[in-house]
């Protein structure tokens, strides 16, 4: 790996290569559908068309595997920009230009590419461990180059106030325990109620002549119910006692 200046880390060659392991591997196991019966035809016919040499010492089902093979890396590599290999170690194909790749520049570094990095005993394989921007010869006939990108997970939390949630707590447990004194005092008080109220006594003090009526009226009521000859006793005993005092 190597950083240059815009923040790119290129990926090098041992851990390409075990993508591309890895790739040979999944297509393999998927092609294993389409393997299985045609090994079954080539053993009960071997003279079969589809089995004989085509062009060269290739058939038709080389040419087809072949092409299977090179659609698995095309197709991924244009939508995705990498296949299930380089996802697995997160390296990607990027065009040097800093733009989106055309289908035309994909299919040529994945077919003619390299075709021609394999020739003369890889050599435009092995030129990625010495190149400083870790390129192969398809990536330099292509203008691509292969990086590393990092999926980062970032959480974020939602903002807390923590003043106005202690304000709001503090708020609603005084409302909901309030004083019992207070709400008493809220309510209607009896005492309130008979101070507010207008005391008969006081009002009877207010009005003139109230008291002195009442004792009147008191006395009256007391000199009716004396019994008869109250007074004329009274009267000879208040005499004789002025008299014991004029003879001392």
């Amino acid at each position: 790996m190597q950083n240059r200046s815009d923040n790119r880390i290129y990926a090098g060659f041992f851990v390409r290569l075990a993508a591309y392991l890895t790739d040979i591997i999944i297509v393999w196991c998927a092609m294993l559908v389409i393997r299985i019966p045609v090994w079954v035809t080539t053993v009960t016919s071997p003279n079969n068309f589809f089995v004989r040499d085509f062009i060269f010492q290739f058939s038709i089902k080389d040419i087809l595997f072949y092409l299977m093979q090179a659609a698995y890396f095309i197709l991924l590599t244009y939508f995705t920009g990498s296949t299930l290999g380089k996802k697995i170690f997160q390296i990607r194909v990027v065009s040097t230009e800093e733009r989106k790749m055309t289908f035309f520049e994909v299919a040529f570094r994945e077919t003619v590419g390299r075709f021609l990095s394999a020739l003369i005993l890889s050599i435009g394989y092995i030129m990625i461990a010495v190149d400083k921007q870790k390129r192969g010869l398809h990536d330099i006939l292509s203008d691509t180059n292969v990086v590393y990108y990092h999926e980062k997970k970032v959480y974020t939390h939602a903002d807390v106030h923590y003043k106005n949630m202690v304000g709001s707590e503090s708020q609603n447990i005084s409302t909901q325990h309030q004083n019992p004194y207070n709400s008493a005092e809220a309510q209607s008080n009896p005492y309130n109620a008979e101070k507010t109220q207008p005391n008969s006594y006081n009002a009877s003090n207010m009005q003139p002549g109230s008291y002195d009526a009442t004792k009147s009226q008191t006395g009256t009521e007391q000199l009716n119910h004396m019994p008869d000859g109250y007074f004329e006793k009274t009267d000879s005993e208040n005499e004789n006692t002025e008299i014991n005092k004029s003879l001392y």
